[in-house]
């Protein structure tokens, strides 16, 4: 028999509640954004053509003539429409819009043969999606190796109208960091894809923003030696977007890294940075003399132009992880009115040792959400004394290729 005291009622009363509350939060959550949110729309034709990101001729993948592909800029709760359009002559295309989450819109992630077909050459595909989320994020193609051919751009979420970030700045730029090979992408496609495998070397070029330098020595600038010496040479194609900065400011640098195959550390001379996003999350600030950056990773940091202004300073990317065989990729920040054409009077800043792990992983350590880091579950192993979580890649099926890892990059789980 059922009691009749309204046992039964409360808990499913409660269970109601509750239900409803979380619905009635989501509703407000999907009308803070709605208000006052757009559609941004976008017409973009991707071909091949000529191009010189290092100061060397080559063919790249790139969107409307330009590479980098245009910048996107939205606000959160702003609905992007992109009408894409393949020109390349034998080959599909897709773009994947890197973090952003697609709340209900998967189809539009952009993952040739998971989440779509390739768009044919000659079609054209509309992507539409809404970014609810503001932060630093970036695109590319996710077909092949058509990143490494050059088909990336930056993709920048500001914040909903009427509300605020949670730290202030004068002004911004944004660095989209990559890897350059000269070699095409099919003949990379082919070492990667053979059996032996064959590595293709390390890139000749890193590129801050598509541009680079190719062997040009910055070293003979700061010796006495007659060797060839790296003047930035003016090529519009690769010639360094320069930051021009005003004294006692502070700035936020939006980075984003597209690289294939490598990993970066990113310094400016004689200035501190503090790391305040990650991936689009707030984090507890925190200052570095240097940031270690991974292939798909994007941070704010802000920098104070408190030093000298009456001279410049480098900007300097560098490879980690591998033996050094790379240049570093350089730009100029260039404190107003000093003229831009000045060098700095000090070399780039060194990159860290390629295996200082340690470096690393204090960096990591510093991570932590701005509200505060989240609980990581303890998994124990049944008869293990230990309960410390671990990085593992996901086993992966017997067979996979290099070239299959290219196309599905493996997955980190927490595992005992």
């Amino acid at each position: 028999m059922l009691p009749t005291d309204g046992s039964m009622v409360r808990p499913i009363s409660r269970g109601l509640t509750l239900r409803a509350l979380i619905i009635w939060c989501i509703l407000l959550q999907f009308i803070r954004l709605s208000s006052g949110a757009k559609t941004r729309h976008f017409k973009w034709e991707v071909e091949y053509m000529y191009w010189s990101p290092d100061c060397i001729e080559h063919v790249v993948m790139g969107i409307n003539g330009q590479f980098p592909g245009p910048t996107i800029r939205a606000k959160a709760g702003d609905t992007v429409v992109v009408e894409l359009t393949n020109k390349l002559p034998t080959e599909g295309v897709v773009i994947h819009w890197h973090g952003i989450r697609q709340l209900g819109t998967p189809w539009a992630d952009g993952t040739a043969f998971i989440s779509q077909c390739a768009i044919n050459s000659g079609e054209t595909f509309h992507y539409r999606f809404k970014v609810d989320r503001a932060g630093t994020y970036f695109y590319h193609g996710h077909l092949g190796m058509q990143r490494s051919a050059g088909l990336y751009g930056s993709l920048i979420v500001d914040v909903a109208e009427g509300e605020k970030e949670p730290f202030h700045y004068d002004g911004e730029f944004n660095l989209l960091l990559s890897d350059w090979w000269h070699k095409s992408v099919h003949e990379q496609e082919v070492g990667l894809s053979s059996n032996p495998f064959r590595w293709i070397g390390e890139p000749q070029s890193l590129l801050i923003n598509g541009r680079g330098q190719y062997n040009c020595s910055l070293a003979a600038q700061y010796s006495d030696t007659n060797s060839s010496q790296c003047k930035l040479r003016g090529n519009e194609q690769c010639a360094p977007q320069i930051l021009h900065v005003r004294p006692n400011k502070t700035y936020r640098l939006r980075v984003a890294s597209s690289t294939a195959l490598a990993s970066l550390n990113l310094a400016i001379g004689n200035h501190k940075m503090v790391v305040v996003e990650a991936d689009g999350n707030y984090l507890q600030p925190f200052a570095v003399n240097d940031l270690d950056i991974y292939s798909g990773e994007s941070y704010s940091v802000l920098i104070t132009t408190n030093q000298d202004p009456s001279k410049n300073y480098w900007l300097s990317i560098g490879v980690r992880g591998r033996l050094p065989a790379t240049p570093p990729g350089l730009t100029i920040l260039n404190y107003q009115p000093t003229s831009a054409s000045k060098f700095p009077t000090s070399p780039p800043p060194v990159t860290p040792p390629w295996n200082d792990y340690h470096h690393s992983k204090m960096f990591s350590k510093s991570i932590f959400a701005l509200m505060g880091s989240p609980n990581l579950r303890q998994v124990t192993t049944v008869g293990s004394a230990s309960s410390t979580p671990k990085i593992k890649l996901m086993d992966l099926p017997s067979g996979l290729s290099i070239m299959s890892l290219w196309h599905y990059h493996p997955l980190l789980i927490w595992a005992p």
